[in-house]
């Protein structure tokens, strides 16, 4: 393992951040094999069941009138609240594209955004106010200018997310600024105050369906698995999380270590040292592109493992496209409808459709993308709900009440109010010709699984988020 400079470690963290915080989530994927149970037959109504009726100008999926004008006869005032007018509503997002090292990184959720406030706004804005959207380029290392920025001018932060996120978060809370974010990364910002979670990505628990799965269909495997991961905080956080979860479930830890996260210039003492130690499962937490580059080190050695578990950020092309034969085993969890089923679900379509309408080249699929536009629509229903006298406590109150959110659909159904991981989730298989649902992972419920052993509560310290209390506030100071 090679040391990190400063620079590399930009680069690196660049490279894996989604890893921290793709609690649940599916990235871009065009050419999937979809086989399996992809039955959407369940005891309750489909998470993608439009709910009956014909689709209002403002509705998305199971959500009715999400953008709208406001009701007949209702005029909106001007409130005392910093960003609100009598017809617009001032949001910001932040994200990660101005990186220099690694340029358009994040840029879904910034497409997210502006395709959600396009559609908004064309079906009438939030009960008349129209969405006024900047879009706060924190460029991997200006996250706390942006949001002191944002500070100053808007009303909320919504559908965004930065790599150091941990920057920033004791100035968002001096000023009260609520946020609904797309994700977050470090310890300081997964348990920050004022903030709801559309898919959690708490510190005392984290989904382990993956791990459950192959405990189940590889039994005799757990007494010989690794723990790989790249050498930055936010994802040796993650590692730490999977190991407690993997003890929980009685795996037996031989082999751990940590990978230039920048890169590494030869992978094969990895693989000599998985050899070594009779490693057959591995639990990896990375990217596609060192992932392939460990297992096809693993070929050429002649080694292979019977199972490896990745984040959802690996359902993504590039790991078919590169790793061809050396793809196998490779399963992953997800909270979200695949891409391929999109026929069979009409909300993600929907999703699908309103990219190709309003931004035909943005990067509609991606994980951050769906994550962002779930992020919105929690925001604009929370926001609706106030009706004509929209103040940053009502919004966010009714956001942090909700218990039940699929993002219309989009995704399992998860609690924001408890910011626990999402019991139901789907489990995708990675091989040589593509991405398919496990023939023997039955989807109990509708395109998911559901199980409470899907999530894994944890007791050990991963860290603190920043509270109001830090920031010298209270709740009673959100007005």
């Amino acid at each position: 393992m090679h040391p990190v400079t400063r620079t590399n470690r930009f680069v690196g963290l660049a490279v894996v951040a989604v890893l921290a915080v793709s609690v649940a989530a599916c990235t871009r994927s065009k050419n999937d094999v979809s086989t399996g149970d992809s039955s959407t037959t369940t005891a309750s109504t489909p998470v993608g069941s439009g709910g009956g009726g014909e689709a209002g100008p403002g509705d998305f999926g199971t959500l009715k009138g999400v953008c709208g004008p406001a009701p007949s006869g209702e005029k909106n005032g001007t409130p005392d609240t910093q960003g609100v007018t009598a017809d617009a509503i001032k949001v910001g997002a932040v994200s990660d594209p101005g990186f220099a090292g690694r340029p358009g990184l994040n840029q879904e959720m910034f497409d997210a955004s502006t395709v959600f406030t396009k559609w908004c706004n064309d079906a009438g804005g939030i009960n008349g106010r129209k969405l006024d959207l900047t879009l706060r380029d924190a460029a991997l290392t200006e996250y706390k200018q942006r949001v002191t920025e944002s500070c100053a001018e808007d009303f909320a932060l919504v559908g965004g997310g930065a790599v150091f996120d941990d920057t920033g978060q004791l100035e968002r809370l001096q000023c009260m600024l609520p946020s609904i974010p797309a994700f977050v990364v470090t310890s300081q910002a997964r348990g920050a105050d004022l903030q709801v979670q559309p898919l959690p990505n708490a510190l005392d628990s984290t989904s382990d369906a993956a791990m459950v799965y192959v405990k189940k269909k590889f039994p005799d495997s757990i007494d010989h698995v690794g723990y790989m991961t790249g050498n930055v905080p936010a994802t040796v956080t993650v590692d730490k999380q999977l190991q407690e979860a993997g003890k929980q479930l009685g795996f037996k830890n031989v082999y751990q270590a940590q990978y230039n996260a920048a890169g590494e210039t030869s992978w094969t003492p990895f693989a000599q040292a998985l050899q070594s130690k009779k490693v057959q499962g591995l639990v990896w937490t990375g990217e596609p592109e060192n992932l392939v580059l460990l297992l096809k080190a693993l070929g050429d050695i002649g080694y292979s493992l019977k199972w490896v578990t990745a984040a959802a950020n690996h359902y993504d092309q590039r790991l078919i496209d590169l790793g061809g034969s050396a793809i196998k085993n490779v399963y992953m969890q997800s909270a979200f409808v695949p891409f391929f089923q999109a026929d069979k679900n009409p909300p993600t379509q929907q999703y699908l459709d309103l990219f190709k309408k309003y931004l035909p080249k943005g990067k509609a699929e991606a994980l951050l993308a769906l994550q962002s536009f779930s992020a919105w629509l929690l925001f604009a229903t929370s926001a609706k709900k106030c009706g004509a006298d929209l103040t940053r406590k009502c919004m966010y109150d009714n956001a942090k009440s909700v218990t039940k959110w699929t993002g219309g659909g989009l995704h399992a159904e998860t609690n924001p109010k408890s910011n626990e991981a999402p019991e139901c989730t789907t489990l995708l298989e990675a091989t040589p010709q593509g991405f398919k649902i496990p023939d023997d992972f039955k989807l109990t419920n509708g395109f998911f699984d559901c199980n409470p052993k899907y999530v894994a509560h944890l007791t050990g310290n991963y860290g603190k988020g920043t509270t109001l209390a830090d920031a010298g506030k209270t709740l009673a100071d959100l007005k």
